[in-house]
């Protein structure tokens, strides 16, 4: 027959209500406090995560300005230098070009052939074949105006002849050496900087 807690003496009373604390103690425990403990350690963890990202996002907010005005001149730059050192080989433009500086050189430009174009890690040449006709004076002064062109060209591979009884003194065929930018897409850094000031 079972008996109540107060008809049970009070040692034994005591001894029961002690179990029935630590039974309850532990249920508690394995029950809420236990997850509630690991939560929070997980959620200190994210806290502390989330506090050094923005301690970094200061750090590059506080230059942002700065970055922001390099990304500008960068961009500038690159503008500059995607003339002299083109992606695509704009035939039309350097065909322009180069009978353009023959004109303005008093030389007759008689044949032009394009040659195979050679790569290289970030840049292919592309050289192209001239004969030209003219004065010897007006060939140097084709040569200062190739060296003053928007974007690089190098002349190579020239052999002058002399022209008897003409009035045209000489004829020259010359290589004109022209490059191309090859962009791999591995600019990730710039991609980088672009997302991050984008923000």
């Amino acid at each position: 027959m079972a008996k109540s807690l107060s008809e049970l003496p009070p040692k034994q009373q005591w001894l029961v209500s002690a179990v029935l604390c630590i039974v309850l103690t532990g249920i508690y425990y394995v029950q809420f406090w236990r997850p509630s403990a690991a939560q929070t350690r997980q959620l200190s963890n994210q806290i502390a995560t989330l506090r050094t990202e923005v301690q970094e996002m200061q750090a590059v907010a506080v230059n942002l300005p700065e970055l922001r005005e390099e990304m500008r001149s960068l961009d500038e730059r690159l503008e500059i230098l995607s003339h002299i050192l083109p992606e695509d080989f704009e035939t039309a433009e350097l065909l322009r070009g180069l009978g353009t500086i023959a004109a303005q050189s008093n030389l007759g430009l008689r044949e032009l052939a394009f040659r195979d174009a050679v790569p290289y890690e970030f840049y292919a040449e592309s050289p192209i074949e001239l004969e030209l006709v003219g004065t010897y004076h007006d060939l140097a002064r084709f040569f200062d105006r190739i060296g003053k062109f928007s974007r690089i060209i190098n002349i190579d591979e020239v052999d002058i002849a002399a022209n008897a009884g003409d009035t045209a003194t000489v004829s020259a065929t010359v290589t004109a050496m022209t490059f191309t930018f090859i962009d791999d897409g591995t600019d990730e850094l710039g991609d980088d900087l672009e997302d991050l000031l984008r923000q």
